[in-house]
């Protein structure tokens, strides 16, 4: 996938924002005669429309109709959305009839003023339709061209005179697509197909591309889709003098009768007050008619819960060398000497161990095997030195690889592979014990083993000490030394603690919610005042829990890591493993570092990698977290 760069010029003044043909047009040809009016509450009251004609172009119009600002660019389909945190400028997108390319105007209500951006250029293509999304912190632009290929674009505007469009993802939804709307509250993406219906898809691009149709009658022109900010979705069709509109609740488009013979070509979505109202264009006289659908409720009951927080990537990973599920596991390497080169180790599981830097470029790889879970503990004598040791779990010849880390590069050396009696060698961590170095292994099929390592000269040995069976499968893991006990996953149940000092049963300290799914992956300890809280993966729903494991295993609640729209660094979802750590890594990471993989790689889409998140926002998370 390629990253499309747009630089917008802004034109300012000229016959592009206030066209000398157009500014003659009487408001009564300018809300009659344009295909698309969009009324645009400015203020509580007080309105503006913005129009879109095939043979006038586009008008930013008071509330009677007269044209404020004018541009002679002969289009068609029309959608807004405010800028990020403003209730002054938005973006208006359109298709220009002429040349065929999209054109996205800069609407300024507080100086009555639209203007031109240079184009998305129609290259080798052509666009069928065009609609536009956006949250608290971006907007997005959705393309689909006469191949049935949807471009998902986002847009930023945080340099005023300098826009960038960056290409998100493309997916193909077939051919004959007429248009397309967006509903912001869903996140759903509605395409309209001639003779066929509506298709809904997500547009969150971290998730699986899977859509739904809604369908309806048989053989009926589909022809136009519009939505507005409270969630109301609509389509027309040329054929019928009806309006559909999306009942949200039965997944099912219900008709609304309209004026005999009307063939609604187009429709424009707008809510005064409780009233839903509809801007038609009728293909029988050429005309916009205002329809008043009446006292519509609205699809949507606020419901009083709370955001989940995000946390942002400041960086991400270079892609792994193996596609498909590879990167797992990671874990980072502290350097003690000179926190801010300390590194990330991140498994291939199709392949071998990679290291990054805390920018995420790959500065080594170990082509070792299929090695699935990583770890590090500091401080092993060995060969008559103190060491870091890291080892991982290999799948290829059923063992764990141990590896020597040099403690100026932190770059490690392969030392040797014990041998295990496992089947397929899966989650990994290690503990470290007074004297002790234990490997906590385990197997697919539910067992889970301990390995003491002993450092004899230049000998390395293995010996298994323990074993015990889970009913169904586990992985993540993480040992707290200084209290002798190890957190473990069990994907499809939750998180057991077994208390190493005793011999106290093993316990299930928490269990899977509403905001906790199946399964149950990575896991990690940050400490923070005094106390240590455990970070575990719900893969199930693209989350991340948080355990005050010295009080009680209190569940603090969970967050996301969100994408960095700024950077166009994508989020992480179907996370496998995670690392955290509270120390300090330098100055631009005072309170560590938290490291996720990334089952969905978007942005552009590539394969898998980890997502870097400032520890202080993990910090921050914990701390108003605890306060409440």
């Amino acid at each position: 996938m390629t990253n499309t760069s747009l630089k917008l010029s802004w034109l300012i003044g000229g016959l592009l924002c206030s066209g000398v043909a157009n500014a003659s047009k009487t408001n009564k040809q300018w809300l009659t005669e344009s295909e698309f009016i969009s009324p645009i509450e400015v203020a509580q009251t007080s309105h503006k429309q913005l129009a879109v004609s095939e043979a006038h172009g586009i008008a930013l119009l008071d509330e009677q109709g007269n044209a404020l600002s004018t541009i002679n660019s002969k289009s068609e389909h029309l959608d807004f959305r405010w800028l990020p945190n403003s209730k002054s400028v938005g973006v208006l997108s359109t298709l220009n009839k002429n040349t065929g390319n999209i054109e996205l105007i800069k609407v300024d209500f507080k100086h009555n003023r639209i203007e031109k951006t240079y184009a998305l250029l129609a290259d080798k293509t052509a666009f069928d339709a065009i609609c536009l999304s956006s949250s608290s912190d971006h907007i997005e632009l959705f393309t689909v061209d006469v191949n049935g290929i949807v471009s998902q674009m986002a847009l930023n505007t945080e340099n005023e005179t300098d826009w960038q469009l960056n290409e998100v993802r493309h997916f193909a939804v077939g051919l004959n697509m007429k248009s397309c709307a967006v509903n912001d509250l869903t996140g759903s993406l509605y395409i309209a197909e001639e003779n066929i219906g509506v298709w809904q898809y997500s547009t969150n691009p971290e998730l699986e591309i899977i859509r739904e149709l809604f369908q309806l009658a048989e053989g009926l022109e589909v022809e136009y889709l519009d939505t507005t900010a409270s969630g109301d979705v609509s389509v027309v069709s040329p054929s019928t003098n009806q309006l559909w509109l999306l009942d949200q609740n039965n997944h099912a488009f219900k008709p609304f009768e309209l004026p005999k013979n009307i063939a609604p070509k187009t429709v424009q979505l707008h809510r005064s007050d409780k009233n839903l109202i509809a801007y038609v264009f009728d293909d029988e006289t050429s005309k916009n008619i205002k329809i008043n659908l009446g006292k519509y409720k609205l699809p949507f009951k606020k419901k009083n819960e709370q955001p989940i927080a995000n946390l942002i990537p400041f960086a991400q990973t270079t892609p792994v060398a193996s596609h498909g599920d590879a990167a797992d596991d990671p874990e980072i390497w502290v350097n003690k000497v000179n926190p801010s080169n300390s590194l990330v180790y991140g498994t291939d599981k199709k392949s071998g161990l990679n290291v990054y830097d805390l920018k995420g470029n790959l500065v080594k790889t170990l082509l070792v095997g299929r090695v699935n879970n990583v770890d590090i503990r500091y401080g092993v004598k060995f060969n008559g030195e103190v060491v870091n040791i890291a080892a991982a779990s290999n799948r290829t010849n059923k063992s764990i690889s141990l590896f020597k880390i040099d403690q100026k590069s932190g770059l490690p050396t392969f030392l040797t592979d014990i041998k295990t009696d496992l089947a397929d060698p899966y989650g990994l961590c290690l503990g470290q014990y007074d004297n002790e170095l234990a490997v906590w292994i385990n197997d697919t099929d539910g067992r889970f083993q301990k390995y003491e390592i002993t450092f004899n000269k230049q000998k390395i040995t293995g010996k298994k000490t323990l074993e015990w069976t889970v009913p169904s499968q586990p992985e993540g893991c993480v040992s707290d030394d200084a209290n002798q006990r190890l957190f473990y996953g069990e994907e499809s149940t939750g998180v057991w603690l077994k208390d190493l000092k005793g011999k106290q049963p093993d316990k299930l300290i928490t269990g899977l919610n509403e905001q906790v799914e199946a399964d149950i992956e990575g896991m990690s300890l940050y400490r923070l005042n005094g106390k240590q809280y455990l970070v575990v993966s719900s893969q199930g729903n693209n989350r991340y829990a948080v355990y005050d494991v010295d009080d009680n295993n209190e569940f603090l609640g969970v967050f996301e890591v969100g994408a960095n729209w700024g950077s166009m660094i994508d989020g992480a979802s179907e996370t496998d493993g995670l690392a955290v750590t509270s120390s300090y890594l330098g100055e631009a990471l005072p309170n560590g570092l938290l490291v996720v993989q990334d089952g969905h790689n978007v942005m552009p889409k590539s394969t898998q990698n980890f997502k870097l998140v400032d520890g202080s926002l993990l910090r921050d998370w914990i701390l108003n977290r605890v306060a409440k």
